[in-house]
């Protein structure tokens, strides 16, 4: 019920409201007025004209302007949903100015002094949990979700304490991502406390939904944590949603300076007057790291796997909820199985999103094809996001391997190169593996349905 009084006296519920009621109109008018008045039809090729010269001459990569010339074959309705999800034109330095991969791709690289892997979510909170009380100069914290539970509330209770023995604590939440997990006002009830926040594009009437702050993100002094768990009960099993939740996460001690500038860069896109404060130098180690950010423009992510699958001469094993990729990476696996090297690809059994799911089933089945080999994580819900190649590297990240991921939500993470944490991360992905089942065999109709999916999967 929370959720829903969350959701009905938030900014979502006009916007959901609204959208509802264009469909419908639009919907009505493709059957009915056509019929009527031929006008109205006339009118409608003219708005699908402008929207799709409104599409071409976008930023959207050219895969999403296919499927939306594609969409637009729906009267009324297709033009309608090109336009509610449009990329967003509104400033975005806090994303778009800071690169994508440093090292990785062509930039400046880190060094940690240590490294820790986290196979499930509850090992990662206790471990946050300490961190956070030892924190003595900020915390910072960037995530998706963050819902009220038990794993938040635990959080919480260290950050007032913090924060009121001096230490700069921030949030960024993301608006849609917490439209339902927290009411409207959030920021000055955590004010209250001693916590300043900050919410990433709210809903509201007129704004795209597309890109939305995906990171999963904690900067405590000299510690950084990325990967795929947010704050929420699920993600350390307090709550069971779709089965066992299975989820990954790294701890980076030393060298995360990138960590806090990308953090700071964020805040002050949102919150200008605050300012950006003068942070030490995170004194480096001899573990050698890429931090992974997105950059708006030249999309240089996907390039950074499309280098990782062309590393891979022994073997490679990745974790996805989602898979959806371009043309670009499904050759680069293929290639890679097809020169001998072990490739793995590990997801979900029990789907959090049966219509995407539906969709990461068809791709597997296509890799299947290629010498790929795919299976489902049959305890539950498959939502870590990390890669190990070689048991040499390991990237832990909020990539899911699809397009939304690779070219649309801004997004964080780290390719390490540390033997150990590619071997810890091997040994559960393996365990995971002996987990999985097979991916179900589709008659020839589900084929077909997964190819038509195919065409629109630069818009999941």
């Amino acid at each position: 019920m929370r959720k829903v009084k969350y959701f009905l006296r938030g900014r979502l519920f006009p916007c959901a409201l609204l959208f509802a009621l264009i469909v419908t109109g639009g919907v009505l008018l493709a059957l009915w007025l056509p019929r009527l008045l031929a006008p109205v039809a006339v009118l409608e090729r003219v708005l699908s004209f402008a929207v799709a010269l409104y599409v071409v001459q976008s930023r959207e990569i050219p895969a999403a302007k296919i499927a939306k010339l594609v969409l637009l074959f729906l009267p009324w309705t297709g033009a309608i949903l090109c336009l509610v999800f449009r990329p967003s034109n509104e400033d975005d330095r806090g994303h778009g100015t800071r690169g994508c991969a440093r090292g990785a791709c062509g930039g400046q690289t880190s060094a940690a002094r240590k490294t820790e892997y986290f196979p499930v979510g509850r090992a990662m909170y206790e471990r946050l949990l300490s961190d956070l009380k030892g924190a003595e100069k900020h915390i910072f914290l960037e995530y998706y979700i963050i819902a009220r539970g038990k794993f938040w509330g635990d959080v919480l209770d260290v950050l007032e304490e913090r924060a009121a023995a001096g230490v700069d604590v921030r949030i960024i939440y993301d608006g849609f991502g917490c439209a339902c997990t927290l009411p409207e006002g959030y920021p000055k009830e955590l004010a209250g406390r001693g916590i300043r926040a900050a919410v990433y594009k709210p809903p509201r009437v007129g704004r795209g939904f597309s890109r939305r702050d995906h990171s999963k993100l904690a900067v405590i002094d000299d510690v950084a944590y990325v990967g795929g768990i947010n704050i929420a009960d699920e993600y350390i099993g307090e709550k069971l949603r779709f089965g066992h939740w299975k989820d990954s996460a790294i701890r980076i001690e030393g060298g995360i300076s990138a960590f806090s500038e990308r953090f700071l860069r964020t805040w002050y896109a949102l919150r200008p007057s605050d300012g950006i404060p003068e942070l030490p130098k995170s004194a480096q180690g001899d573990i050698p790291f890429s931090p992974l950010f997105d950059g708006d423009g030249a999309r240089d992510i996907p390039r950074l796997f499309l280098l990782l699958f062309a590393r891979a001469r022994e073997r490679l094993y990745l974790f996805t909820p989602y898979l959806s990729l371009p043309r670009t990476l499904l050759d680069a696996l293929a290639a890679a199985a097809g020169a001998g090297a072990d490739v793995r690809i590990m997801i979900p059994h029990i789907p959090d999103k049966r219509a995407v799911f539906f969709l990461t089933r068809a791709y597997a089945r296509l890799l299947l094809e290629k010498g790929v080999g795919v299976r489902e994580y049959t305890p539950g819900f498959l939502h870590a996001k990390s890669a190990a190649v070689d048991g040499e590297y390991a990237l832990v990240s909020s990539y899911n391997l699809d397009f939304r991921s690779l070219y649309v939500q801004a997004e964080c993470g780290a390719l390490v190169k540390d033997p150990a944490l590619a071997e810890a991360l091997e040994r559960d992905f393996l365990a995971a593996w002996e987990q999985g089942t097979d991916v179900k065999k589709a008659n020839a109709f589900v084929r077909a349905a997964g190819r038509i999916a195919m065409l629109f999967a630069p818009l999941t």
